[in-house]
């Protein structure tokens, strides 16, 4: 099955490069957290480009060093529930390449952190084990994460969803999106792009 996705990723052709999140580092905003961090609840859209939703975020500043950038987000806020979304342009069919960096705000339990990740109602879960990682919070061990899912209209909502329980969850920065059109070779395999998932995915 996995050479099959392989086959159908090279049967596409590469559109343009350009990453379709607007600030998918989190740097720009009109709140500034500093050294410190910022509690955000739900439908606040001070970070440019995205709006937080449920529990909300903590928007992070250097108490946690960034992986692109001087900025990052903790998913949970106050308790899981919470996460932080951007809805952007797709086409039907097109395969989606989502890329984010995963650590954790690892001043408290519980280990491993989990989020879901979803846009165009397709899933996944992903862990990060900060203790096993050996993070810190001068070097927080950042792992590259990625996803895909297939588009199946003309725009579609990217959702970062924390749900571990407890304030601190898991990390994200540098998001980026990109999309390639099928061509008609690879339209029938393009039903395993849900295979197409990152490193530690979470089966539980």
């Amino acid at each position: 099955m996995k050479t099959l996705c392989l086959m159908a990723i090279a049967a596409m052709s590469p559109i343009a490069g350009a990453n379709l999140i607007v600030n998918g580092s989190f740097e720009n905003s009109t709140l500034n957290p500093g050294s410190t961090w910022i509690p955000m609840g739900g439908g606040n859209t001070a970070i440019t480009g995205w709006t937080t939703w449920g529990a909300g975020i903590d928007y992070l500043g250097t108490i946690i060093a960034a992986s692109d950038g001087v900025r990052s987000v903790d998913i949970n806020n106050v308790s899981s529930g919470g996460g932080i979304e951007q809805t952007f342009a797709t086409q039907a069919g097109w395969l989606y390449t989502v890329e984010f960096d995963l650590s954790a705000n690892m001043y408290g339990g519980p280990t491993p952190k989990v989020l879901r990740v979803s846009a165009a109602g397709q899933s996944d879960q992903f862990e990060f084990d900060y203790v096993a990682a050996g993070s810190t919070a001068a070097n927080p061990a950042w792992e590259r994460i990625t996803w895909s899912f297939v588009g199946t209209g003309s725009s579609a909502t990217l959702r970062f969803e924390g749900i571990s329980g407890g304030v601190y969850g898991a990390a994200i920065d540098n998001v980026v999106v990109t999309g390639v059109a099928p061509t008609p070779g690879s339209v029938a395999l393009l039903g395993l792009a849900g295979l197409l998932t990152g490193r530690r995915r979470r089966t539980a």
